[in-house]
């Protein structure tokens, strides 16, 4: 492999001609620089050429691809950041009362860190509760100097769950809910009319989807680690299978729609698909190598998604 050396803008710019990039004149060479300066290279390039590579030989770029449409790829792929992760935070708060509201309601408000508190009877259950225990108590350790957490550390010695769950992650609170007892996670699914197992596995997507959000990383082509739990929104889509699994709605952002369907009051829905129709449509007029079938295609999006919000 050969070795990665400097490179100036001029020397970037230069590469991605010689790949087929186009740069139809000075004026458009001269926007391409300015746009690596800002983004990166790296961010960029490495991250959204994918679609726009040749088939016949992936070191070439299609032909008429330029660095604008590359970019507006790009920015699309930040929109979707900004609108999963602000929908997101809307089931994150949710949650985190529900939660609260539960465990402080069945077990105090001040002692109720217990093992015997949690689902001892799930696998491996001593190892995840000490570990879900132990992280919670490094939350509080990180935060002991926030003026909240230090006056009812300083004054009662302990933390009520509803302060406690303002300093927790959606994934702390996502592990949380798995190891409470199985009655306390049916007390919160039922509000959602759907069964505790099927709550865990949307808050364990959906927090992966959070994160990537919250860290920059690439969303669009999002493939998940745990595929989505086969919903009826599966089915009333006519999603196709192969051997039996879904190939849409399982382990790409359109599985995380699918989630937010679920979980998001039917107000709250349907301002976040129509951000996201708006963030679609927007990128569908700067495309011209590409269509956005592509791109939907990528993102495990099928032809008729936007139906989704009739089921």
């Amino acid at each position: 492999m050969a070795e990665k050396t400097f490179k100036t803008y001029d020397q970037m710019l230069d590469l991605l001609e010689s790949r087929g990039i186009v740069f139809v004149d000075g004026r458009a060479r001269s926007k391409a620089k300015k746009i690596l300066q800002h983004e990166g290279y790296y961010n960029l390039i490495n991250g959204y050429k994918t679609l726009f590579l040749s088939n016949a030989n992936p070191e070439q770029y299609c032909q008429g691809t330029t660095l604008e449409e590359i970019f507006a790829l790009y920015d699309f792929d930040r929109s979707l950041r900004e609108i999963f992760l602000k929908s997101i935070l809307h089931v994150e708060t949710n949650i985190k009362n529900l939660i609260s509201y539960r465990i402080s309601e069945k077990y105090g408000h001040d002692n109720y860190l217990l093992y015997k508190n949690f689902d001892t009877t799930r696998r491996d259950a001593g190892k995840h509760i000490s570990s879900l225990i132990s992280s919670v108590q490094s939350q509080i350790a990180a935060h002991s100097s926030d003026p909240n957490i230090s006056h009812y550390l300083r004054n009662h010695g302990y933390l009520p769950m509803w302060v406690l769950s303002g300093i927790l992650t959606f994934g702390n609170m996502s592990k949380f809910y798995s190891m409470m007892k199985q009655p306390d996670r049916q007390s919160i699914s039922l509000i959602f009319n759907m069964h505790d197992n099927v709550l865990e596995n949307f808050l364990k997507y959906l927090t992966a989807i959070r994160n990537f959000s919250a860290h920059g990383n690439r969303l669009y082509c999002f493939v998940g680690s745990r595929p989505l739990i086969d919903t009826q929104v599966h089915s009333e889509l006519g999603i196709p299978q192969v051997q039996g699994q879904y190939v849409q709605g399982r382990n790409d952002l359109f599985a995380a729609v699918i989630a937010l369907k679920h979980l998001l009051s039917d107000r709250e829905f349907k301002y976040f698909l129509k951000s996201l129709i708006g963030a679609v449509n927007k990128l569908a007029t700067k495309l011209s190598v590409i269509s956005i079938d592509d791109v939907l295609s990528a993102m495990g999006f099928p032809s008729n998604w936007r139906k989704i919000l009739y089921i």
